[in-house]
């Protein structure tokens, strides 16, 4: 039987996917599995995989699906080895619709957020076999060296920024009437709490007179647009609430906020390895999520493993779960007190902290790498299963 299993990565932003790869492959030790990570934007990665491929590899997979459309000789690599490969999916399906729907019996996709695999069922339709995954982090071994009152970092927000006017002023060169879909689109989604915005790029369409469910390269620029531009908002919204604060943003993109009176200080973007230690010496961590309602950044339950608060805007996932966490703050990224909100927060004096175990209890129980490394062999298990049976063409 294989024991060999095969993460490939490719470029991102900081390098987190790749870090990420790293701590979930040495996990698969503990279940009697050997982790391989192999980044294809190395030199010789074939080479790597030659040797490792001839002795047997249970699985692979990839973030994004990296690694999924690998051919020789114009056929799919998965398919010429018979190996099942998982399509880790966090992302909307229209930012890259293709990484959602690779023609292969081998590749299957891996749903991290029930609202993305639902946009996928609805639009797109992949012949692949498509599956929830449990969302997933590593331990932060570092969590317990520094007491919560002890840490330096009062509060911090790591999140690469981007300009809200900027992106709107790109839509000047779009057609009037698609251009009327992103503003009235954006304008409805900026006033609502974090959620799915499909339905609203949806309506936006059809108010302006377009049915684009059959051209799905322009429904899905929509899409891609407001969402990124909604994004764009909130993370702004919670830059500027900081700004009045000794607090630290990390990343870059934040050339457009008003820095002037600012108390915050802005520092470049950190390597992904280096994040463990940041976490586990932040008292209040700072995020923003996607639009999506079903899930919840990697980043809050990091700061949960890093025994941090975690200070976020709310979704229906962590209203439903998060709510009885006293370490978890989740605010209304649409309101007028959002300011107010986060000052409040950073001055209020908390002793020796908010009680961070039940948070950490979380992060180990629901978020722990095993359940996702299970359920990706459990995935890979269905797909030899369903490549056993005989084809049913339609």
């Amino acid at each position: 039987m294989a024991t060999n299993v095969v993460a490939f990565v490719g470029e991102n932003e900081n390098g987190i996917l790749a870090e990420l790869s790293c701590g979930m492959a040495r996990s698969l030790a503990s279940m009697g599995l050997r982790g391989h990570v192999i980044d294809l934007h190395r030199p010789g990665w074939s080479d790597t995989l030659e040797p490792i491929a001839r002795q047997g590899i249970a699985f692979a997979w990839g973030y994004a699906g990296v690694g999924a459309a690998l051919e020789v000789g114009g056929d799919n690599l998965w398919d010429m080895l018979q190996v099942p490969f998982i399509s880790v999916l966090a992302d909307a399906p229209s930012q890259l619709p293709a990484n959602h729907c690779v023609r292969a019996r081998f590749v299957a996709n891996g749903y991290l957020f029930r609202d993305w695999l639902e946009v996928q069922r609805r639009f797109i339709r992949s012949p692949q076999i498509s599956a929830m995954l449990p969302p997933s982090v590593p331990a932060n071994p570092q969590r317990d060296v520094l007491a919560w009152a002890r840490r330096p970092h009062r509060m911090v927000f790591v999140k690469t920024g981007d300009d809200p006017a900027r992106r709107m002023a790109e839509w000047d060169a779009w057609p009037a009437v698609l251009r009327a879909v992103l503003h009235d689109a954006t304008s409805v989604a900026a006033q609502r709490p974090t959620g799915d915005i499909t339905e609203v790029v949806l309506d936006a369409a059809i108010a302006n007179g377009l049915h684009l469910e059959e051209r799905l390269e322009i429904l899905f620029a929509l899409f891609n647009e407001v969402d990124r531009q909604t994004r764009a908002l909130r993370a702004t919204a919670f830059a500027r609430a900081l700004l009045p604060l000794p607090a630290i943003i990390i990343g870059r993109g934040w050339d457009h906020l008003d820095l002037s009176g600012a108390r915050a200080s802005l520092r470049p973007a950190v390597p992904a390895e280096e994040l463990p230690a940041l976490y586990a010496g932040t008292q209040f961590l700072v995020s923003t999520n996607p639009n999506f309602a079903h899930g919840v950044h990697e980043r809050p339950v990091n700061g949960f493993a890093a025994r941090a608060c975690v200070v976020s805007d709310e979704n229906a996932f962590s209203r439903e779960r998060f709510a009885s966490l006293p370490s978890f703050f989740g605010l209304d990224w649409t309101s007028a007190e959002l300011e107010a909100w986060v000052a409040a927060i950073f001055h209020r004096n908390f002793g020796d902290g908010p009680d961070t175990t039940p948070a950490l209890a979380m992060a180990e129980e629901q978020f722990g790498p095993v359940r996702f490394l299970q359920a990706m062999s459990g995935l890979a298990a269905l797909v030899l299963a369903g490549n056993r049976l005989e084809r049913f063409e339609r």
